[in-house]
């Protein structure tokens, strides 16, 4: 039995939620051999074709150089392709990443339902209602 104060802590309770969400989509996007930031950004990548680097850095609110860092790794991967060199780069997502974004697509899918299904449909959805208000909140 946790103490009172715990059971009221922001901070305890988001970290506790957040160590396991994030080993549950580590776990799973292992299986794409991918972290779920390389592949939010792949996935990120085919919704927004044409964005820039900057706009998928506030998008994913990630660093600059997060986002450069991922991107190497994608390029590695062979799932993007950058061309040309420094701000004027476009980096597009090849045929490899058209198929591992479907891959994506459906793991997001599962881990969603997998939520869905353990914490009730309506609890799951104003959960991330709540979160998503209270991080644009925070943000401003």
């Amino acid at each position: 039995m946790l103490p009172i104060m715990f059971e009221g802590c922001l901070y305890f309770n988001l970290s506790s939620i957040t160590r396991s969400v994030t080993e549950t989509w580590r776990s799973e996007f292992a299986k794409l051999d991918l972290s779920p930031s390389h592949g939010y950004l792949l996935f990120a990548m085919v919704q927004n074709s044409g964005a820039q680097q900057k706009d998928y850095s506030e998008l994913l609110d990630l660093d600059a150089s997060t986002i450069n860092r991922l991107i190497d790794s994608l390029i590695h991967k062979k799932l993007v392709i950058k061309e040309g060199c420094g701000r004027g780069s476009e980096v597009s997502v090849t045929k490899e990443g058209l198929r591992e974004y479907r891959k994506i697509k459906k793991t997001m899918e599962n881990l969603r339902q997998k939520m869905a299904d353990s914490l009730g449909e309506r609890r799951f959805a104003q959960l991330v209602e709540n979160l998503s208000s209270a991080r644009e909140s925070l943000s401003s």
